[in-house]
């Protein structure tokens, strides 16, 4: 290969590097829509949480996603605000601490079971490893709201009480008969069942407290939300969408061992793109990717994805060090050169398999010569800080067209 290229673009690099932390919530809502409520520690509410509970809670949930957190280059932190009378619930990043910010006051709650305590911090995780849909930008890295919900559900609920006598459980909940006749017909054993039936019931508890809340009409597994957006929400979702995505969360089959996808939405969950409605993200919030006649599929074949000595992501503390990156989009038709795009720190491309450049988490692009090589990437003079980076190819003709759809992306991890 030939190096003619267009430098990644610098443009970002100043806005990055200036913003000290990031909450992952637009306008730092929380768990929770922004809210002046306040229960002290003194207030004799009738929630089950006391402060044994809340950190028997947060202590398994911790135990369970730091070491997976670590495994991804961050180090979870949870504060723990049992004495603060805040009823919400944060996620944000200072660096590679990734902070879970867990108060004492939305634990005294009197609709908030310790159940639904957990799934309030499952939630919080989810911000940092729910995958796609994020928010867009300096919040980039962070699963949206309803995506965190169904990360909750899917995956981190299952996760954590996997080993638990569920049955037991819920043998004291009172399940709904909607909930119950569900989770019994479309799980084959008593224990996935009783599973099912515990994370309805956590996201009854936190619908119910978002009910109070707002003084409205409470929410129930018998009345979903049927209204469909035509554009995925980031912000909250409404109390009855948000109780629909918990519910449909426990139905999908998809393990909780597979992950989420963190550039492909479809990846390690139900998805109607396989025809599978049932346990899927709820429309009243999520919008899937839409192709109408203005905006046609891309077609051909999918550029293969770059790797590093046959490795798909890396891990470098060195930025100094060349990472040969190695390219191969010879089998496609008509292909003379090659765009390699990389993705803004710690953030994914939010249009996969697609043929453009992002228009959202995109740090730039280079074009090079060819069809088969290897090219160093220098860190320290092509990126612009420390963090998580994707790198994806994609084909060009003699006019520099594209040819087929962007490869999946290749990882860089870049830290200290």
């Amino acid at each position: 290969m030939s190096f003619q290229y267009r430098r990644f673009l610098s443009l970002f690099f100043l806005s990055l590097l200036l913003i000290p932390e990031g909450k992952a919530c637009v306008g730092g809502k929380g768990f929770l829509p922004q809210n002046n409520w306040k229960i002290p520690v003194n207030y004799k509410a009738r929630s089950e949480v006391d402060e044994s509970k809340f950190n028997e809670v947060i202590n398994k949930i911790s135990s369970v996603y730091s070491p997976i957190i670590q495994g991804k280059g961050g180090s979870l932190v949870v504060e723990r605000l049992w004495n603060d009378a805040t009823v919400n619930a944060y996620a944000l990043r200072q660096g590679n601490q990734w902070i879970v910010r867990m108060y004492g006051g939305l634990a005294r709650h009197g609709e908030i079971t310790s159940d639904g305590f957990a799934l309030v911090m499952c939630h919080e995780v989810g911000h940092h490893i729910g995958g796609v849909p994020r928010y867009p930008g300096q919040n980039g890295w962070a699963s949206n709201e309803g995506q965190s919900d169904y990360f909750a559900a899917t995956k981190c609920l299952r996760r954590v009480w996997r080993n638990d006598n569920n049955e037991e459980v819920i043998s004291r909940l009172g399940i709904p008969n909607d909930l119950k006749l569900k989770c019994e017909s479309e799980w084959g054993n008593s224990s996935d069942q009783a599973l099912c039936k515990r994370i309805g019931m956590a996201g009854l508890s936190t619908s119910r407290m978002f009910a109070v809340l707002s003084n409205g009409r409470m929410p129930a597994f018998i009345s979903p939300d049927t209204n469909q957006v035509s554009q995925t929400l980031d912000g909250h979702p409404p109390y009855q969408c948000r109780l629909d995505t918990y519910f449909h969360g426990g139905l999908c089959p998809v393990s909780y061992e597979e992950e989420i996808g963190q550039s492909n939405p479809n990846v390690g969950t139900c998805n109607r793109a396989s025809n599978s409605e049932l346990g899927s993200r709820r429309l009243c919030w999520y919008s899937p990717t839409q192709t109408g006649p203005g905006n046609p599929p891309p077609t051909g074949e999918q550029a293969s994805t770059p790797t590093v000595n046959g490795s798909k992501e890396v891990t470098s503390s060195n930025p100094n060090t060349p990472i040969p990156i190695s390219i191969d989009v010879s089998r496609l038709p008509g292909t003379m050169a090659v765009a390699l795009e990389a993705s803004k720190p710690n953030t994914s491309f939010t249009n996969p398999a697609d043929n453009k450049p992002d228009p959202r988490n995109s740090l730039g692009y280079i074009i090079i010569n060819g069809t088969k090589g290897v090219y160093n990437l220098q860190p320290m003079s092509s990126l612009p800080s420390w963090g998580r980076y994707e790198f994806r190819v994609i084909g060009l003709d003699g006019r520099r067209m594209p040819v087929g759809k962007f490869s999946n992306p290749f990882i860089l991890n870049l830290q200290k």
